[in-house]
């Protein structure tokens, strides 16, 4: 392709039409609009309590406002041209500054290319515009609370009774209490209908133009989940504080105190408890995301060996013997840094033999031409044979790239022990007493056996088998090669010599993440003519740059509850003179101002974390739904990293608590604003 094409792309017109599976763009359309709205609903509720503390220390600018003739919608929009000025001033410096690094970045990695055409400035006015926009609805809660202040009370500065009085009868306001509840149950009703509704199917004359034909209703109703969710969750916060401070009167007095003044200032409330919900989904959110992915990637790679364990291999081949020299070498070395009990060697079937043997489904259990089983039919034994497309179907790939020989792999039981997956030792067995083992549970027949043809062909199957034979077998989920065979039942099959490929190395325990990158750093410093293979998910949560973001929100969602805290008691500070002005001490006032954020943490962590786990799992039942990029049979929550991330939170909210709550120093005198 010449430079000048490159330069001056085609535009989509004048492209040939591309075929595309719809599944594919509607899986990246779903992951697009989730991580979407997340983001967004995350820094729209990260912004929204400084505004709500602004409005409420504007009280009486505002009240003199609404005295001297504006009416409540003139109160609304003075709070909102604050949250656009804001937004709008937020995003130009943004845009400006991010523009600035990335052109001196592009022209620090000096490649040549024309920094002024290839940088996308389409993306500075969205991004203005959605800074706008952000600051705008950030105000939404503040404005309505700042049109329905009362003059009077406004300018005395005092909470006085809400413009809204409490007077409805019983069923209206239990009629209110329970809209919060409705709006969820209405949001996961549409979550289910859209995984409900019939996937496109796949049509070899769709062009890329049309793929995105017939989205838009899943696409509505997922953004109706997400937000009918959401505001039920938020007005599910407001009915916690209604009816916890209705049962206050059961309670001690500091909790009893801390209820009421939560539902008496909600203004400080509802923001500082939101911000943390919506922080603590996201990370929840993306931990299951995580450690789905996770167990979807160990599904669709086959390993050689489990997490703690290592195997060497040739980076080049250059022949059985000299191969084996190098990678003993490498093992002594290894053994004399660190602790080795023995090596275990592995081999395949020679690619130049000329007899070959392969595994075939049971003759009662088989798929039509052109389909093959699927993952949850190959990994889970027992399961009802499930036959689909061959480019959806099993077929696990290797995830070192350096073994060499055909799919057969040789070894003995203590060679599989090595490997450290779970149930090589119940497959170590049936291998050394003459059966086989293999990668995929549709292979195994009702009676435990697996079918192995016998061939001349490279690809032995059924039409080109010289016999077939049925021997014991065992199933070893995740394990590399398709079918491994002993060296007495190889050669009982007719298969004449091997072909060395590895050596598991045998240490008195599995290793650690430190103890694997020094094996690896120990045998490449020695040479270069062997590779360290290890599992490439040692851990369910992944590695560590994985949790990197995670890592990030949870700082993130522990900055949001200081930020949250820290605003929340320049309302409150007042109050606290006047308590310690008629006899508070300094420890009462810390457990007050404790149990004050024990109220915002318990409204807003375990609603933030179920709703993290909610939108989680429908992400993960997206991508099993519809196949793309592996068969995502596991949901994993990873329940480690989510309750260090609740953990931080709750511990960063009463230690900031703990610290803002001494006493003042001197009374809050209020001037004017």
């Amino acid at each position: 392709m010449s430079r000048h094409v490159l330069e001056n792309y085609p535009s989509t017109h004048e492209l040939y039409p591309v075929a595309v599976d719809p599944r594919a763009v509607l899986n990246h359309a779903v992951s697009v609009v989730l991580a979407t709205v997340v983001g967004g609903l995350l820094v729209l509720f990260l912004i929204t309590p400084a505004f709500a503390v602004a409005t409420e220390q504007s009280r009486r600018t505002l009240g003199l406002a609404a005295a001297t003739g504006a009416t409540p919608a003139d109160l609304k929009r003075i709070v909102t041209a604050q949250g656009l000025v804001v937004g709008l001033a937020g995003g130009l410096l943004g845009a400006g500054l991010g523009s600035v690094a990335g052109i001196l970045a592009r022209a620090m990695a000096n490649d040549g290319s024309n920094v002024a055409t290839q940088f996308p400035w389409w993306i500075l006015p969205v991004g203005i515009g959605m800074a706008a926009l952000l600051g705008v609805l950030a105000t939404l809660f503040p404005a309505r609370s700042a049109a329905r202040l009362q003059p009077v009370e406004a300018l005395k500065d005092t909470l006085g009774p809400p413009a809204e009085a409490e007077t409805g009868s019983v069923s209206r306001r239990r009629a209110k209490g329970m809209v919060g509840p409705f709006l969820i149950v209405a949001g996961v009703v549409c979550a289910v209908i859209s995984l409900a509704l019939p996937l496109p199917v796949p049509d070899a004359t769709q062009s890329r133009q049309g793929s995105g034909q017939g989205f838009g209703l899943v696409v509505v109703l997922m953004l109706f989940a997400i937000l009918l969710t959401v505001i039920g969750l938020v007005r599910c916060l407001r009915g916690m504080v209604e009816i916890g401070s209705k049962l206050a009167s059961r309670l001690p007095a500091l909790p009893r105190l801390a209820l009421r003044d939560a539902a008496d200032h909600r203004s400080r409330f509802l923001p500082a408890a939101a911000c943390i919900l919506v922080s603590v989904c996201a990370a929840s959110f993306l931990a299951v995301n995580t450690g789905s992915l996770v167990a979807n990637e160990n599904d669709r790679t086959g390993q050689m060996v489990a997490g703690g364990r290592i195997v060497l291999g040739a980076k080049v081949p250059v022949g059985g013997e000299f191969d084996r020299l190098v990678l003993e070498d490498a093992i002594r070395v290894l053994g004399s840094e660190m602790s080795v009990t023995g090596h275990e060697p592995i081999f395949t079937v020679p690619k130049d033999g000329k007899v070959f043997v392969g595994a075939l489904m049971p003759k009662s259990n088989t798929c039509p031409e052109g389909q093959g089983p699927s993952a949850a039919s190959a990994l889970e034994p027992g399961v009802p044979l499930e036959c689909v497309d061959y480019e959806r179907a099993f077929v696990p790939q290797l995830s070192l790239p350096w073994w060499g020989g055909t799919d057969t792999y040789i070894m003995d039981g203590k060679a599989l022990r090595a490997s450290g997956l779970p149930g090589a030792d119940t497959a170590a067995r049936i291998l050394d007493a003459g059966g086989v083992v293999v990668n995929n549970a549709a292979l195994l027949s009702a009676d435990g056996t697996v079918r192995v043809a016998v061939s001349g062909d490279s690809l032995p199957d059924e039409s080109n088998a010289s016999r077939v034979v049925s021997l014991p077998g065992a199933f070893v989920r995740g394990f590399a090669p398709p079918l491994t065979v002993s060296a007495g039942t190889a050669e009982s099959l007719g298969v004449a010599g091997t072909e060395y490929v590895g050596e598991y190395v045998l240490t008195p325990a599995t290793l650690g993440d430190r103890e694997l990158s020094h094996a690896r750093s120990i045998v490449e410093d020695h040479t270069r003519l062997a590779r360290v293979g290890s599992a490439q998910f040692p851990h369910p949560r992944g590695t560590t740059a994985m949790l990197l973001p995670l890592a990030l929100l949870a700082v993130l969602a522990v900055a949001a509850v200081t930020i949250s805290l820290l605003l929340a008691r320049t309302q409150s500070v007042r109050d606290l003179a006047t308590m310690h002005a008629v006899g508070a001490t300094g420890p009462f006032l810390r457990r007050f101002t404790l149990i004050q954020a024990g109220v915002v943490l318990l409204a807003g962590v375990p609603l933030g974390t179920a709703a993290g786990l909610g939108l989680g799992f429908y992400q993960v039942a997206w991508n099993r739904r519809t196949g793309v990029g592996g068969a995502w049979l596991e949901t994993v929550p990873l329940w480690g990293p989510q309750g260090a991330v609740v953990l931080a939170v709750v511990g960063a909210g009463l230690l900031t608590a703990w610290i803002i709550g001494r006493p003042p120093k001197e009374f809050a005198r209020r001037g004017l604003d």
